[in-house]
């Protein structure tokens, strides 16, 4: 495949349609069209997401102002968004009061994975003493991680925080955190990992390499987890099970040099039909990423290849040959249905692509 050029040159990606999503209390959640659609409010799992990829971004342009504007803003969400007890809300209304008790499990593992690459890779000390904080604080609490995805987003915080050089996005500007904060991530990430692999071992076959019977959402995060975890813990059992699952995913999802995410409208049930549709631009971002952890322990070139396949699902490389971005405004669509898209542009779906984008961009800079 023809790499794709913005990519090669290192170019963030646009920020323009993250701008329109955020205001004073941080991004918001939803989208009608591209008008942000302050009736569902805002939460943690967009905020965390928002953070992450300002950092990327901002390794691509340290000067880039509207990514140091709505990364201020995401990392301002994160802290509020913590309880006197030290848990996390996950959701706020338009009125910026908070309309549930405690968040779930998959925004605080997606906090743990935000603030455990900013805690060594963000721009500023300011926002790594801040994101170290937080990290601490839901370090306390990652016992509540005992869904897999959840557990797998916690594990990539945790394999960037103890070893940013090998796992995390893109390079460090600390070496890792200091002691005794390393010790406990290193614990808590051994023990996610356990509880991934202990999965994967009873529901794989010689012909279903997979962590459950069914293949759903946020797919590519789990090999990616292991394959991230097995270089920080330098285990590779860890880098092998991840390898070996992002084998039977990409049997699966990679067609004729083409990516085709499991669909949201049915899934894949072992033993049945998969869903083509309503595929999700989450599926391509984690796809580009698992490729990219990838071809960072071995086979560069053709995994490379296969992470600008995935993104090109993004720009019209898809079963419907639709593009599900705008690339001057960076906006992507909330879904790709049988022949048509859905018009929304919600924070998840934006942030999928500007994430994919700069972590794109961020490993070819890397290489030069």
């Amino acid at each position: 495949m023809r790499l794709l050029p913005d990519v090669v040159l290192g170019h963030p990606p646009s920020l323009v349609h993250c701008r329109r999503m955020t205001d004073r209390y941080g991004m918001v959640q939803f989208a009608r069209g591209a008008t942000p659609d302050l009736d569902f409010g805002y939460c943690l799992d967009d905020n965390a997401r928002a953070f992450l990829a300002a950092i990327i971004t901002l390794y691509l342009d340290p000067q880039h102002a509207d990514a140091a504007e709505f990364g201020e803003a995401a990392l301002r969400f994160m802290e509020a968004c913590r309880r006197p007890d030290g848990r996390f809300h996950n959701l706020m209304a338009a009125d910026g009061s908070f309309t549930d008790e405690v968040g779930s499990q998959d925004s605080l593992g997606r906090l743990i994975w935000a603030c455990g690459v900013a805690a060594c890779c963000a721009p500023s000390a300011h926002w790594r003493a801040r994101a170290t904080a937080l990290l601490a604080c839901a370090l306390d609490h990652a016992s509540d991680l005992v869904d897999l995805r959840p557990a797998a987003y916690a594990a990539l915080g945790l394999a960037a925080a103890i070893a940013p050089a090998l796992a995390a996005p893109i390079p460090p500007l600390e070496p890792a955190l200091a002691r005794p904060a390393a010790a406990t991530c290193r614990r808590i990430l051994q023990q996610l990992c356990a509880r991934l692999t202990a999965d994967l071992a009873s529901n794989a076959d010689d012909g279903w390499q997979w962590f459950e019977p069914r293949l759903t959402w946020g797919n590519a995060r789990l090999p990616e987890a292991l394959l991230r975890a097995g270089a920080a813990l330098a285990d590779k059992a860890l880098c092998d099970a991840g390898q070996a699952s992002l084998t039977f995913l990409a049997s699966v999802t990679h067609e004729n040099d083409r990516f085709v995410p499991i669909g949201n409208h049915g899934f894949y049930e072992r033993g049945g039909q998969r869903a083509i549709y309503d595929q999700q631009p989450i599926e391509a971002c984690a796809m580009v990423d698992v490729w990219l952890a990838a071809a960072s322990l071995t086979h560069p070139l053709e995994y490379e290849s296969k992470a600008l396949e995935a993104f090109s699902w993004f720009l019209g490389l898809n079963t419907e040959r639709l593009a599900v971005v705008e690339p001057d405004s960076g906006g992507c669509r909330d879904g790709l249905g049988n022949g048509e898209l859905n018009m929304n542009m919600g924070a998840e779906s934006t942030l999928s692509y500007v994430h994919a984008h700069a972590a794109l961009a961020a490993h070819f800079r890397r290489k030069t």
